[in-house]
């Protein structure tokens, strides 16, 4: 996202991993698109795990939506699309109808997506997962500056 600085944690393990998940969502608003980026097992379901948790949800109900493309979760702050485009390509978002079924009070967290879809508002953040050392490097951009 040019011209803003982006937050990084270095992550030791898949709890630290969920706890970032839930301690972003905490301040992502209804209709918020978090674009999840990292290679094959890097942790994207885990942090979205722990983004479903952060919203009231139960985290043993996220998989990864790899073969299914997208799950949804029921949570006390709204629904959540669990999406995963790898097979589709990153306009995949448009190809399953996302534009007729996702409101503006929806969240999105979606694996391997291009910059545009059919995203529920204009706040959309970007997390990149990169291993190091023995863990994950996390590194995101939330819109209007606001990096953590």
């Amino acid at each position: 996202m040019p011209g803003s600085s982006m937050a990084s944690r270095f992550l030791a393990d898949e709890t630290a991993m969920e706890a970032l998940g839930s301690e972003l969502a905490q301040g992502t608003p209804p209709g918020g698109t978090w674009l999840l980026r990292g290679e094959l097992g890097a942790g994207k379901t885990t942090w979205a795990r722990g983004f479903v948790a952060g919203l009231g949800g139960d985290p043993e109900q996220v998989a990864s939506p790899t073969y299914a493309v997208l799950h949804r979760y029921e949570t006390p702050r709204g629904r959540v699309f669990h999406l995963d485009l790898y097979r589709l390509g990153e306009a995949g978002g448009w190809s399953l109808g996302l534009e007729d079924t996702v409101t503006s009070s929806d969240y999105l967290v979606v694996e391997w997506a291009g910059r545009s879809g059919p995203w529920p508002t204009e706040w959309v953040a970007e997390l990149i997962l990169e291993p190091e050392a023995a863990g994950r490097r996390a590194r995101w951009q939330e819109p209007s500056g606001r990096s953590a």
